[in-house]
């Protein structure tokens, strides 16, 4: 399926594009009609247009993963940050403004029926329903985390919320530093119980601590089962592989490691027990190079971003300028994507990316195969690339805007 690119290619983050997308929405006053999803699948992409005061978030459809552009005049337009999540074949939509979530039909001719809604209003939220944190455990029982340790359980087969969880042993707090939820980035699934990572931060983001915990939460009751105490500070993504391991990592590079004022960031595994926890230091694959967004994709092989230091003129990270530390998130040809081989525990560069990343691009991994999406013109555009198991990146499209997800939904 070809999706024509209909708006005009030069925007930037700092413009405004509302007077130029349509809003794609079908007729949602209608009920959904029996038997309207697909055989087929379906998949949705979520693409984030910025503006001086915050942003628009666009969810394109297709029923295949062979796109080479995205229309977002035949997208849907949610305001803030909101984001999505694919749950019993549909398309629930969190809310931006609003501490809500919508489910929404999908018709083979991707027509929107909006469907029920969840309020957590009650809920002191810092930021709404938002899906970037939830623990979707299967069609019937979701976990918001909040307010550090808390969590809601709720029901999105039937739209409504069950209980409130708040038991826990964990410190909500550190001499000079908070504790902080990882979220659920990657929006992985656990067969048996949800493992959740904490960390804790100071205001400026610029401490990390010394460690993380992953706490595993009892596969019925949701509530604390074991703390695991892990030596690695920030841990927030996860993946998994085929034999039940899960690989934490963290998100950015905190300066304090990078400088040695801090312990040093690592990949955590947690074998599939819940309670073995192992630790790499990824300078041992990357010939001395600090590492950071670790993603398992499958058959043995992961991905991540790498530091290259030597492009900022030093011989060693520990050499790095505050002005270079404070700028290190900044794309450029200091950071390249990497594949690693995780038995080998050996990687090299992608090849074929032909635009600076930063520190911290989105991937897609489902059916085999899978995507970077490299943000550029100030996170105004988007190329996304596939990754193929030979180490090279093979361009499919380039759109408008800051590609954030793109998931099944059935």
């Amino acid at each position: 399926m070809r999706f024509t690119f209909h708006t005009k290619p030069a925007l930037t983050a700092g413009a405004t594009v509302l007077a130029l997308l349509g809003t794609g929405c079908g007729d949602d006053t209608r009920p959904a009609d029996d038997g309207a999803r697909s055989e087929g699948p379906l998949y949705a992409m979520m693409i984030q247009i910025y503006d001086p005061d915050d942003r628009t978030v666009y969810v394109s459809l297709s029923d295949t993963l062979d796109v080479d552009s995205v229309s977002l005049s035949e997208a849907r337009e949610f305001p803030g940050v909101a984001n999505l999540g694919a749950i019993g074949g549909r398309l629930l939509i969190s809310s931006g403004s609003v501490p809500e979530i919508t489910e929404f039909e999908i018709t083979p001719a991707h027509d929107w029926f909006e469907g029920r809604t969840v309020s957590f209003a009650s809920y002191p939220l810092s930021d709404n329903a938002n899906f970037y944190y939830q623990f979707i455990v299967d069609d019937e029982h979701a976990l918001l985390p909040f307010d550090g340790t808390k969590r809601i359980l709720w029901d999105p087969s039937e739209m409504a919320i069950e209980r409130l969880i708040e038991d826990t042993t964990l410190t909500g707090s550190e001499p000079g530093l908070t504790l902080e939820a990882g979220g659920n980035r990657n929006g992985v699934q656990y067969p048996a119980s949800v493992m959740q990572t904490y960390f804790y931060h100071d205001d400026a983001w610029y401490d990390y601590g010394s460690k993380s915990h992953v706490v595993v939460y009892d596969a019925e009751t949701f509530e604390e089962k074991r703390i695991l105490d892990v030596p690695c500070p920030g841990l927030s993504l996860a993946t998994r592989d085929e034999d039940g391991n899960t690989y934490f990592s963290n998100w950015g590079l905190p300066a304090p490691s990078i400088i040695g004022e801090a312990p040093a960031t690592c990949l955590a595994k947690v074998g599939p027990d819940q309670g073995s926890v192992e630790t790499f230091d990824l300078r041992e694959w990357t010939d001395g190079r600090w590492a950071s967004n670790f993603r398992y994709v499958g058959k043995g092989k992961a991905f991540a971003n790498v530091l290259h230091h030597e492009a900022l003129g030093v011989e060693s990270p520990s050499e790095l300028s505050a002005a270079q530390l404070d700028a290190l998130r900044e794309s450029g040809p200091h950071w390249k994507l990497w594949l690693f081989d995780v038995a080998e525990q050996s990687g090299a560069p992608v090849r074929g990316i032909d635009v600076a990343i930063a520190d911290g691009a989105q991937l897609a991994s489902f059916d085999e195969r899978t995507f970077v999406f490299v943000p550029y013109d100030d996170w105004g555009r988007t190329k996304a690339y596939e990754l193929m198991s030979d180490g090279t990146a093979i361009e499919r499209f380039d759109t408008v805007g800051d590609v954030f997800k793109w998931v099944r939904v059935r």
